[in-house]
Protein backbone atom coordinates (compact mmCIF):
# COMPACT_ATOMS: atom_id res chain seq x y z
CA UNK A 1 0.00 0.00 0.00
CA UNK A 2 2.76 2.47 0.89
CA UNK A 3 4.39 2.00 -2.53
CA UNK A 4 1.13 2.66 -4.36
CA UNK A 5 0.46 5.88 -2.47
CA UNK A 6 4.04 7.15 -2.71
CA UNK A 7 3.93 6.52 -6.49
CA UNK A 8 0.56 8.36 -6.67
CA UNK A 9 -1.22 5.27 -7.92
CA UNK A 10 -3.69 5.59 -5.04
CA UNK A 11 -4.82 8.23 -2.57
CA UNK A 12 -5.47 7.30 1.02
CA UNK A 13 -8.11 9.99 1.51
CA UNK A 14 -10.26 8.48 -1.24
CA UNK A 15 -10.10 4.81 -0.24
CA UNK A 16 -13.69 3.50 -0.41
CA UNK A 17 -14.96 7.06 -0.40
CA UNK A 18 -18.48 7.27 0.96
CA UNK A 19 -18.38 3.94 2.80
CA UNK A 20 -19.79 3.87 6.31
CA UNK A 21 -16.66 2.28 7.78
CA UNK A 22 -13.36 3.56 6.44
CA UNK A 23 -10.44 1.05 6.39
CA UNK A 24 -7.69 3.67 6.31
CA UNK A 25 -6.41 2.94 9.83
CA UNK A 26 -6.40 -0.79 9.14
CA UNK A 27 -4.52 -0.26 5.87
CA UNK A 28 -1.89 1.86 7.60
CA UNK A 29 -1.59 -0.69 10.42
CA UNK A 30 -1.14 -3.52 7.94
CA UNK A 31 1.41 -1.68 5.81
CA UNK A 32 3.36 -0.46 8.85
CA UNK A 33 3.51 -3.65 10.93
CA UNK A 34 3.00 -6.41 8.37
CA UNK A 35 6.46 -6.17 6.71
CA UNK A 36 8.19 -6.38 10.11
CA UNK A 37 7.52 -10.12 10.11
CA UNK A 38 10.02 -10.45 7.26
CA UNK A 39 12.84 -8.59 9.00
CA UNK A 40 15.59 -10.27 10.96
CA UNK A 41 14.76 -10.52 14.69
CA UNK A 42 17.20 -7.80 15.77
CA UNK A 43 16.02 -5.44 13.03
CA UNK A 44 12.38 -6.14 13.93
CA UNK A 45 13.10 -5.28 17.57
CA UNK A 46 14.69 -1.96 16.55
CA UNK A 47 11.73 -1.10 14.34
CA UNK A 48 9.29 -1.83 17.16
CA UNK A 49 11.39 0.22 19.56
CA UNK A 50 10.95 3.25 17.28
CA UNK A 51 7.23 2.61 16.85
CA UNK A 52 6.45 1.92 20.51
CA UNK A 53 9.15 3.66 22.55
CA UNK A 54 10.28 0.49 24.33
CA UNK A 55 13.36 -1.71 23.96
CA UNK A 56 12.05 -5.14 23.04
CA UNK A 57 14.01 -8.36 22.78
CA UNK A 58 14.60 -10.22 19.55
CA UNK A 59 11.74 -12.70 20.03
CA UNK A 60 8.77 -10.39 19.52
CA UNK A 61 5.61 -12.00 18.15
CA UNK A 62 3.30 -9.61 16.28
CA UNK A 63 -0.47 -10.21 16.22
CA UNK A 64 -2.68 -7.93 14.13
CA UNK A 65 -6.29 -7.37 15.24
CA UNK A 66 -6.62 -10.22 17.72
CA UNK A 67 -10.06 -10.34 19.32
CA UNK A 68 -10.44 -10.78 23.08
CA UNK A 69 -13.57 -11.57 25.04
CA UNK A 70 -14.09 -11.57 28.78
CA UNK A 71 -17.24 -12.12 30.82
CA UNK A 72 -18.29 -8.46 30.65
CA UNK A 73 -16.51 -6.85 27.68
CA UNK A 74 -14.58 -7.39 24.48
CA UNK A 75 -11.92 -5.57 22.50
CA UNK A 76 -9.95 -5.77 19.27
CA UNK A 77 -6.59 -3.96 19.61
CA UNK A 78 -4.85 -3.12 16.35
CA UNK A 79 -1.58 -4.77 17.40
CA UNK A 80 -0.55 -6.98 20.32
CA UNK A 81 3.15 -7.70 20.83
CA UNK A 82 4.23 -10.74 22.82
CA UNK A 83 7.80 -10.95 24.08
CA UNK A 84 10.02 -12.16 26.91
CA UNK A 85 11.70 -9.75 29.33
CA UNK A 86 13.73 -10.88 32.35
CA UNK A 87 12.43 -14.40 31.89
CA UNK A 88 8.77 -13.37 31.99
CA UNK A 89 6.31 -13.29 29.11
CA UNK A 90 5.02 -9.75 28.58
CA UNK A 91 2.56 -8.01 26.28
CA UNK A 92 2.34 -4.61 24.63
CA UNK A 93 -0.68 -3.07 22.91
CA UNK A 94 -0.54 -0.66 19.95
CA UNK A 95 -3.51 1.37 18.76
CA UNK A 96 -3.30 3.12 15.37
CA UNK A 97 -5.39 6.22 14.70
CA UNK A 98 -5.72 8.10 11.40
CA UNK A 99 -7.89 10.98 12.52
CA UNK A 100 -10.46 8.99 14.50
CA UNK A 101 -11.11 9.53 18.19
CA UNK A 102 -10.45 7.02 20.95
CA UNK A 103 -13.70 5.36 21.93
CA UNK A 104 -15.07 5.60 25.45
CA UNK A 105 -12.62 3.73 27.69
CA UNK A 106 -11.26 2.07 24.55
CA UNK A 107 -7.66 1.91 25.73
CA UNK A 108 -8.60 0.70 29.22
CA UNK A 109 -10.90 -1.97 27.78
CA UNK A 110 -8.16 -3.19 25.47
CA UNK A 111 -5.70 -3.51 28.34
CA UNK A 112 -8.18 -5.35 30.58
CA UNK A 113 -9.32 -7.83 27.95
CA UNK A 114 -5.79 -8.59 26.79
CA UNK A 115 -4.83 -9.18 30.41
CA UNK A 116 -7.53 -11.68 31.24
CA UNK A 117 -9.80 -12.28 28.21
CA UNK A 118 -10.03 -15.29 25.96
CA UNK A 119 -8.40 -14.77 22.56
CA UNK A 120 -11.14 -15.76 20.16
CA UNK A 121 -9.20 -14.69 17.06
CA UNK A 122 -5.43 -14.54 16.81
CA UNK A 123 -2.40 -16.45 17.99
CA UNK A 124 -1.92 -14.78 21.36
CA UNK A 125 -1.01 -17.21 24.15
CA UNK A 126 -3.87 -18.05 26.50
CA UNK A 127 -3.86 -17.46 30.24
CA UNK A 128 -3.22 -14.43 32.39
CA UNK A 129 -1.14 -11.94 30.43
CA UNK A 130 1.21 -9.33 31.84
CA UNK A 131 0.46 -6.18 29.81
CA UNK A 132 3.23 -3.69 30.53
CA UNK A 133 2.71 -0.98 27.91
CA UNK A 134 0.39 0.79 25.49
CA UNK A 135 1.32 2.97 22.50
CA UNK A 136 -0.96 5.24 20.50
CA UNK A 137 0.25 6.02 16.98
CA UNK A 138 -1.33 9.03 15.33
CA UNK A 139 -2.00 10.88 18.57
CA UNK A 140 -3.77 14.22 18.29
CA UNK A 141 -4.93 16.86 20.75
CA UNK A 142 -8.38 15.29 20.92
CA UNK A 143 -6.83 12.14 22.40
CA UNK A 144 -5.15 13.91 25.33
CA UNK A 145 -8.08 13.62 27.74
CA UNK A 146 -8.47 9.89 27.17
CA UNK A 147 -4.73 9.29 27.49
CA UNK A 148 -4.49 11.30 30.71
CA UNK A 149 -7.38 9.32 32.16
CA UNK A 150 -5.67 6.09 31.11
CA UNK A 151 -2.42 7.07 32.81
CA UNK A 152 -4.28 7.86 36.02
CA UNK A 153 -6.16 4.57 35.95
CA UNK A 154 -3.22 2.24 35.29
CA UNK A 155 -0.61 4.05 37.40
CA UNK A 156 3.10 3.29 37.08
CA UNK A 157 2.60 -0.39 36.25
CA UNK A 158 2.23 0.45 32.56
CA UNK A 159 4.17 2.56 30.08
CA UNK A 160 1.81 4.76 28.05
CA UNK A 161 3.41 6.30 24.96
CA UNK A 162 1.85 8.39 22.22
CA UNK A 163 3.29 9.77 19.00
CA UNK A 164 1.81 12.03 16.37
CA UNK A 165 2.43 10.98 12.78
CA UNK A 166 4.76 13.95 12.35
CA UNK A 167 6.85 12.76 15.28
CA UNK A 168 6.82 9.21 13.96
CA UNK A 169 7.94 10.37 10.52
CA UNK A 170 10.96 12.04 12.09
CA UNK A 171 11.74 8.95 14.22
CA UNK A 172 11.61 6.71 11.16
CA UNK A 173 13.97 8.97 9.19
CA UNK A 174 16.44 8.95 12.08
CA UNK A 175 16.26 5.14 12.17
CA UNK A 176 16.94 4.93 8.42
CA UNK A 177 19.94 7.25 8.78
CA UNK A 178 21.53 5.34 11.68
CA UNK A 179 20.76 1.70 10.82
CA UNK A 180 23.07 -0.70 8.98
CA UNK A 181 20.44 -3.35 8.20
CA UNK A 182 19.33 -3.10 4.58
CA UNK A 183 15.82 -4.42 5.21
CA UNK A 184 15.27 -2.14 8.17
CA UNK A 185 16.50 0.90 6.20
CA UNK A 186 14.18 0.09 3.29
CA UNK A 187 11.15 -0.29 5.59
CA UNK A 188 11.90 2.88 7.59
CA UNK A 189 12.50 5.01 4.48
CA UNK A 190 9.35 3.81 2.73
CA UNK A 191 7.19 4.35 5.82
CA UNK A 192 8.66 7.83 6.33
CA UNK A 193 8.15 8.72 2.66
CA UNK A 194 4.52 7.69 2.95
CA UNK A 195 3.93 9.73 6.11
CA UNK A 196 5.72 12.82 4.78
CA UNK A 197 3.41 12.83 1.76
CA UNK A 198 0.23 12.83 3.85
CA UNK A 199 -1.15 15.85 5.77
CA UNK A 200 -1.05 13.86 9.02
CA UNK A 201 2.68 13.25 8.79
CA UNK A 202 4.11 16.16 6.83
CA UNK A 203 7.23 17.55 8.47
CA UNK A 204 9.50 20.40 7.51
CA UNK A 205 12.65 18.39 7.92
CA UNK A 206 16.13 19.70 8.50
CA UNK A 207 17.23 23.05 7.10
CA UNK A 208 19.97 22.73 4.49
CA UNK A 209 23.40 23.75 5.61
CA UNK A 210 24.28 27.27 4.47
CA UNK A 211 27.74 28.04 3.19
CA UNK A 212 28.83 31.48 4.31
CA UNK A 213 30.84 33.51 1.80
CA UNK A 214 34.51 34.08 2.40
CA UNK A 215 36.11 37.39 3.35
CA UNK A 216 36.01 39.99 0.59
CA UNK A 217 37.14 43.63 0.24
CA UNK A 218 35.34 46.23 -1.85
CA UNK A 219 36.48 49.66 -3.01
CA UNK A 220 34.98 52.51 -5.02
CA UNK A 221 36.70 53.97 -8.07
CA UNK A 222 35.90 57.68 -8.42
CA UNK A 223 36.88 57.59 -12.09
CA UNK A 224 34.07 55.17 -12.99
CA UNK A 225 31.42 57.87 -13.60
CA UNK A 226 29.29 55.65 -15.81
CA UNK A 227 28.50 53.36 -12.88
CA UNK A 228 27.11 56.25 -10.85
CA UNK A 229 24.73 57.33 -13.60
CA UNK A 230 22.68 54.13 -13.28
CA UNK A 231 22.28 54.33 -9.50
CA UNK A 232 19.15 55.72 -7.76
CA UNK A 233 19.32 59.24 -6.41
CA UNK A 234 19.73 58.10 -2.82
CA UNK A 235 22.83 56.09 -3.52
CA UNK A 236 25.22 59.01 -4.18
CA UNK A 237 24.65 60.00 -0.55
CA UNK A 238 25.71 56.53 0.49
CA UNK A 239 28.64 56.83 -1.85
CA UNK A 240 29.69 60.09 -0.23
CA UNK A 241 29.41 58.48 3.18
CA UNK A 242 31.71 55.70 2.08
CA UNK A 243 34.12 58.20 0.51
CA UNK A 244 34.28 60.16 3.73
CA UNK A 245 35.33 57.09 5.63
CA UNK A 246 38.06 56.04 3.21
Amino acid sequence: MFDAIVARKARLNSVIDGAGKQPREDLVTSALFGPLKFLLPDARAKALQVLCGYEFGADVQISLWPFFKSDSESAEPDVVLEFTNSGRRNYWIVEVKWGAALGKDQAGREIRTVQSGYCRRGQVTEGKRNVIGYSLLGAERKHEKALNALRLSVGQMHVINDWSWKEMCDRLRQLADTSSDAGLIAWAKLAADFLSGEPQGTVLGSWPEMELPGEYHFYFDLDEDFALQALPAVLPTMYSFREAND
